[in-house]
């Protein structure tokens, strides 16, 4: 009894641990006041969209109120890709720092919403208004945050997923949120348009037994057949002598076959959905680098794009994949969010037909209800190794803006010594990759995955090295990852 109960303090120890470096703070106040500035003449406040929230205070002075308060309670769990920090470049004193206001202002921020420093994913701005030098004039500005909330499984009136705030199709009327059997109908949608089909004709030949008469006859009575007696005339009660044999006999049926030459090439029909084809690229790239994994993959809200890259991957290659080992996951069916490591929401397959394999992922995705962003992706992989224990490594196919819910299991999974690949879906070329995956490859030895880029050093980092990861630098401090540059966006302007 002394035994399991130590074991499963030390189990806790560990995941206590490993929790605490998930919340340790990425962004500091003091690195975001010391940013470069971005100059325009007036911050554009005239935007209403439901994805932006303004937050204004006073000009050189900064107080949150007991509703923005309230505000960034219902926003802990809300997916963020950008905050401005918008004030004017004048000054009434030469002895102003502007650098200490902002600085106190993160602060201040820090206080009320801690989540958004733990987050490497936030793109941060400081935002310096010069379009006036008069002081009355610059009270008039808007003074104050801006927060940019990621749209969640949007897309356009023609079905494109709508990524970012900053895409100002997100507010038009005709975008919608889709719903799941919405999702699936277009996955099927696009499949279908992926398979162009000819008609060939299959040439068979079978031997049948065919009774053939000899041209004689036989005699009347049973001694002269028994003698073998024959006659080339027809006589009285003499039958005719009838012999076997096997022949060949052609047949020639037709059937509809997949036509990869007339096909349209899967990239095209990809853009269809989505700009990012992380999923069909990274696949494609690491054909037969990865033989015997497990595919786990995400299939919650706003992934139906890259569920569609798997399958349409699938159809072209499955009997060259390596591996026939999958499971997908919905963050706990009817009711999400559970208790960590027992959400539930994960189905497994064992499959090289890809119609069974895609039956199996629709029906997870039917079956999941929603919930908080963050997933459970840790649970989902030891669900997969548990179905396949003698697998080499896992494959996950990841939504690169849900933070991963149930990483104090990590300890569990680094004892199975089982490497994770992580294929990073959601973002852009080179650009920001969620630090808990970083966390995950490394802690298992694995590896990260963008659309142009294999990342399979992160296990051998050093305390005290720096290092690049996407678009961003960080340093391992003590076994923590510290953001030491904050990348800037670079695909929207700023107003």
């Amino acid at each position: 009894m002394k035994i399991y109960l130590i074991a499963f303090l030390l189990l806790f120890l560990h995941s206590l641990t490993y929790s605490q470096v998930m919340d340790s703070v990425v962004v500091s106040p003091e690195m975001l006041s010391k940013a470069k500035e971005f100059e325009l003449a007036r911050y554009d406040v005239s935007r209403k969209s439901k994805y932006i929230i303004y937050l204004p205070m006073n000009y050189s002075k900064f107080l949150f109120t007991e509703d923005d308060k309230a505000l960034f309670h219902t926003l802990k769990d809300t997916m963020i890709e950008r905050i401005d920090l918008v004030y004017t470049v004048f000054r009434r004193s030469k002895t102003f720092d502007q650098i200490k206001l902002n600085k106190e202002r993160y602060e201040m921020f820090q206080q009320f919403f801690p989540q958004a420093f733990n987050n490497n994913l936030i793109d941060w701005n400081l935002m310096a208004q010069n379009g006036t030098m008069d002081y009355e004039e610059a009270q008039t500005y808007f003074h104050g945050f801006v927060i940019y909330l990621k749209p969640h499984r949007v897309t356009t009136k023609n079905g494109i997923t709508i990524s970012t705030a900053m895409d100002l199709r997100v507010d038009e009327p005709e975008t919608k949120v889709l719903e799941t059997n919405e999702e699936v109908a277009q996955i099927k949608t696009l499949l279908n348009k992926s398979t162009a089909t000819k008609i060939i004709q299959d040439t068979t030949y079978t031997k049948i037994r065919k009774r053939f008469w000899t041209g004689k006859y036989l005699s009347k009575t049973k001694a002269g057949r028994k003698k073998g007696k024959r006659f080339t005339k027809e006589g009285p009660k003499r039958p005719k002598e009838y012999r076997f044999k096997e022949i060949k006999e052609m047949k020639i049926t037709e059937r509809e076959v997949p036509d990869l030459d007339a096909a349209p090439e899967p990239e095209k029909v990809i853009a269809e959905m989505t700009e990012d084809s992380v999923v069909y690229s990274v696949l494609n790239r690491t054909l037969g680098r990865w033989d015997d994994h497990v595919v786990v993959q995400d299939v919650t809200g706003s992934m139906h794009p890259y569920l569609t890259q798997t399958l349409l991957f699938l159809r072209s290659h499955i009997k060259k994949n390596t591996t026939e080992k999958f499971v997908f996951f919905n963050d706990g069916d009817s009711k999400p969010d559970g208790p960590l490591g027992y959400s539930g929401g994960c189905y497994y397959t064992s499959a090289d037909n890809v119609q069974e394999i895609e039956e199996m992922a629709f029906e997870a995705m039917r079956n999941g209800k929603g919930g908080k962003a963050p997933e459970n992706d840790v649970e989902a992989i030891l669900y997969g190794i548990k179905k396949f224990p003698k697998c080499k490594g896992v494959v996950l196919i990841a939504d690169n803006f849900s933070r991963v819910r149930d990483f104090r299991l990590i300890p569990r999974l680094m004892k199975l010594g089982k490497p994770v690949r992580v294929v990073v879906c959601g973002i852009a070329k080179g650009d920001v990759i969620n630090l808990d995956y970083i966390y995950l490859a490394r802690y298992t030895g694995g590896s990260l995955h963008t659309i142009n880029e294999d990342i399979t050093d992160l296990a051998d980092k050093k305390d005290g090295s720096a290092f690049k990861v996407g678009s961003q630098y960080f340093k391992l401090e003590n076994n923590v990852i510290k953001l030491i540059h904050q990348s800037k966006s670079k695909h929207f302007d700023r107003f």
